[in-house]
């Protein structure tokens, strides 16, 4: 084309326009054409050429409308290639813009995080697949509405504050945050928030790429709870040997007093002095069952099972609870008709009911009303039942309150060990669990039924003890004396010692004392025994370390382990195992003596487990 115009120009223009054409128009074309420096000079070269040539050639042909012609031609050859080349520099830099846009479109969509621009009013437009993936909205939902809708009340607040600083060129980094999704879940977030220019660089928009931190988040929480919850829980440990080592004193002199106030009770006949002792004595009974919980709390009080009736257990805890529970709660019990047994260990029934107690006053900030019942229920065999249980008789224990109710996501984790919805030192998540593991321990289940705004009740089984164990549970008859029996009794306190010597003295035991467990040992070699009787807790060598002794030395020899308190449960959890009986501090005059007898003639139990 370009030739067909250069060939039309030389022909029909004089020398002249030739000329002019050449300079004005073939000139500028070029160097506007190929938009390079070198294009300038060269079109500045082609000019002078143009001229040079025309005069020298002029001489030479004769003719100079020929030349001008000619080199009419020769620029506008050189013009189409110039074009042409330009031509195939800008396709290739438009395939190249294209390519790059591709990628970078593609890196856009596949990127695992949220890419969201808006302008500066916080419009939004653009959002990518992950932000799709990440919030739940489509691109369509989302362009043209504002970005403020993603954001919590908190980082609605700070929207405006924001999106002036990213106006003024300034980027508002790296922060963690908050976003709202969809289906009106809450995500943590990684955000980086930049501005966006045009091509003159005036900030236009805002950039931002987020990303999904809530798993990061969550573990983060979870190592933090983790962290208050072993604080929490060292303290707990301080505080429990503090109330141990307390209630360790506190219930040697408690069997001092009781067995002394026992002592005068025998000998006193006038009505208003024994009215007046036995006022004191029940001051210190219920000493003794403020050490029990301190005990309780201290979890330093090893297992001892025995024949109990629940009924007198839920009595116990309504008396215990009933005026410190609260004036806005009502406490009732509903005592089965007959005796309900179980083989379990006292303290440990007192503290299930305790914590559910408390727990259901908890639930009622308001007020309303806790029921403790049990009856006796036979329980068919029922392979579905959850957890299992075999057939047979058993007693349900049942606590209801008409408290708030337990959702159900919350009550399938209320008895895992440090779950609690109690606020913040208000609850160590140890409660239930504790409970849990009291009842599995006792060969029973546990189940909870709730709704919410209604109540709660905890349904407790447990085996029902058989009549052969009840009827000895009953056969307990006087205290038994002990026919001249020699009881070698170990004990650090000395007026714990002297109170019990009393007593079996008196019942015909003869008894030998020694302060610690050598002295023990050398009053072992040097006489023969019926009975052991040693304090768990002493200086030097504790009493399970003597019991080990004595029973490789002395493999016949009968042990009865006397215990307030006692930091080395596994080790009292071994010998108790092995057949061993134990007598909790502070003691009766009676339950000494029945412990004591029950010792010194059960020699084959405890042979059979050495």
């Amino acid at each position: 084309m370009l030739l067909v115009i250069a060939w039309a120009v030389a022909d029909l223009a004089t020398p002249s326009q030739l000329m002019l054409f050449g300079v004005v128009v073939v000139g500028p074309v070029l160097a506007a054409a190929s938009a390079r420096p070198w294009s300038v000079a060269a079109v500045g070269a082609f000019a002078l050429l143009l001229a040079w040539a025309t005069s020298s050639w002029q001489g030479l042909s004769g003719s100079t409308d020929q030349v001008l012609r000619l080199w009419v031609i020769a620029g506008m050859s050189v013009l189409s290639i110039v074009v042409a080349h330009n031509q195939q520099v800008l396709e290739r830099r438009g395939h190249r813009a294209a390519e790059n846009l591709s990628t970078l479109a593609g890196f856009v969509q596949s990127t695992e995080d949220a890419i969201i621009t808006s302008d500066l009013n916080g419009t939004i437009t653009s959002w990518n697949d992950s932000a799709t993936r990440l919030y739940g909205w489509t691109a369509p939902e989302m362009i043209g509405r504002n970005i403020s809708m993603l954001l919590t009340p908190q980082g609605a607040a700070r929207l405006p504050v924001n999106l002036a600083r990213v106006a003024e060129g300034h980027p508002v980094g790296m922060l963690e945050t908050q976003r709202l999704c969809k289906d009106g879940t809450v995500l943590d977030i990684s955000s980086s928030v930049s501005p966006v220019r045009d091509e003159h660089g005036t900030v236009v928009g805002v950039a931002g790429i987020e990303r999904d931190i809530t798993a990061r988040k969550s573990a983060e929480r979870q190592r933090q709870q983790i962290l208050e919850r072993s604080a929490r829980a060292e303290r707990l440990e301080s505080l429990g040997q503090l109330a141990g080592g307390i209630a360790h004193d506190f219930n040697n002199l408690l069997a001092i007093n009781l067995n002394y106030l026992d002592f005068a009770l025998e000998q006193i006949t006038d009505p208003d002095v024994r009215n007046d002792l036995l006022r004191v004595r029940g001051s210190a009974e219920r000493a003794r069952d403020l050490t029990r919980q301190l005990l309780l709390f201290a979890r330093k009080e090893s297992a001892n099972a025995e024949l109990i009736d629940l009924n007198a257990v839920i009595e116990e805890t309504r008396v215990l609870l009933g005026r410190s529970i609260g004036a806005h709660i009502e406490l009732v019990a509903h005592l089965a008709e007959e005796p309900v047994t179980v083989w379990a260990d006292r303290s440990r029934m007192e503290q299930i009911l305790l914590n559910l107690v408390i727990n259901a006053r908890d639930a009622m900030p308001d007020g309303g009303v806790i029921a403790m019942e049990a009856d006796p229920l036979d329980v068919p065999d029922d392979p579905a039942r959850q957890p299992p249980l075999p057939a047979g008789p058993y007693v349900r224990l049942r606590v209801t309150d008409t408290g708030t109710g337990i959702p159900p996501d919350v009550a399938e984790h209320i008895f895992e060990p440090f779950f609690t919805t109690k606020a913040e030192q208000h609850g160590t998540g140890l409660g239930l669990a504790t409970v849990y593991g009291i009842v599995t321990d006792a060969g029973g289940s546990i189940s909870l039924t709730s709704e919410v705004g209604v109540g709660t009740t905890f349904q407790i089984l447990l085996p029902l003890a058989t009549s052969d164990e009840q009827a000895q549970a009953g056969a307990t008859g006087p205290s038994p004396r002990g026919d001249g029996r020699r009881i070698l009794l170990v004990e650090d306190d000395s007026e714990v010692g002297e109170v019990a010597d009393r007593i079996l003295e008196r019942h015909g035991y003869q008894v030998t004392i020694a302060g610690h467990g050598r002295e023990a040992l050398d009053q072992l070699h040097r006489q023969a025994f019926d009975l052991l009787a040693t304090d768990v807790i002493m200086p030097g060598m504790s009493g399970p370390q003597l019991v080990d002794v004595v029973r490789r030395e002395y493999p016949t020899l009968p042990v009865l382990l006397i215990s307030g308190y006692t930091e080395d449960i596994a080790n009292v959890h071994r010998l108790r195992a092995a057949g061993i009986p134990m007598i909790h501090k502070p003691f009766t005059a009676e339950e000494l003596l029945h412990a004591v007898y029950r010792g010194a003639t059960d020699a084959k139990t405890q042979s059979a487990h050495h």
